[in-house]
């Protein structure tokens, strides 16, 4: 297995799966740098996604559109510092995970350096658009949004290393996804860690979490 990874980033649309990979990372043992945001409207709806972190996501990227709001210099420069100020309060690997992610996925690698860990969680693009639609969020922008998400990503993936995680399999084997996860990232898990990262995905009948 190789050493585990210091720096990783989730990267998918809304509704991709990526809060299944980030709460299985979680419970790996991996820093996602709470307090993490959680669905107003219901608080055990958690998406592992670093508050503050979110918070300047949403101001560099304007929703509904992504809207660039800040130059890739201050970006890079916030990431580099935000990370340093994470590790040096908790010395386990540091993940970040948040849609809007992906139009930082750049940014990333400028703070950061080529040996950041990119995961990408992968879901049918008609079935992410789906998923805005079913929650309400940004209506009337769901497929402008996601399919400026989805090519930003193909982007990326054309001159960087992301290893992708497909959601149908996710769902079919959660236990198989968090071994894959834990090897992907160089992560020695224990089996308790395993079946507790697995634990993560709810099958529909038990509401699932957000992704």
């Amino acid at each position: 297995m190789p050493s585990a990874a210091r720096r990783i980033a989730i990267l998918g649309l809304f509704n991709s799966g990526s809060t299944v990979l980030a709460g299985m990372l979680h419970r790996l043992g991996v820093n996602l740098a709470p307090p993490f945001f959680h669905n107003p409207q219901n608080l055990d709806e958690n998406y592992f996604e670093s508050r503050q972190l979110a918070h300047q996501l949403r101001q560099w990227w304007a929703e509904p559109l992504g809207v660039e709001r800040v130059s890739a210099a201050f970006r890079s420069g916030f990431l580099k510092s935000w990370a340093t100020l994470q590790e040096r309060s908790n010395p386990a690997p540091l993940a970040v995970k948040h849609p809007l992610l992906a139009f930082s996925a750049a940014d990333l690698v400028s703070a950061w350096g080529n040996n950041t860990c990119f995961i990408r969680a992968m879901r049918p693009l008609d079935e992410s658009i789906d998923g805005l639609r079913r929650r309400a969020w940004f209506p009337g922008h769901e497929v402008q949004l996601q399919k400026k998400l989805w090519n930003t990503l193909a982007d990326f993936e054309r001159s960087h290393r992301v290893a992708t995680f497909d959601w149908n399999s996710v769902k079919s084997n959660p236990l198989l996804t968090a071994r894959d996860l834990a090897m992907t990232v160089g992560l020695s898990p224990t089996e308790d860690q395993l079946n507790a990262a697995a634990a993560v995905f709810r099958p529909p009948a038990a509401q699932p979490l957000a992704a």
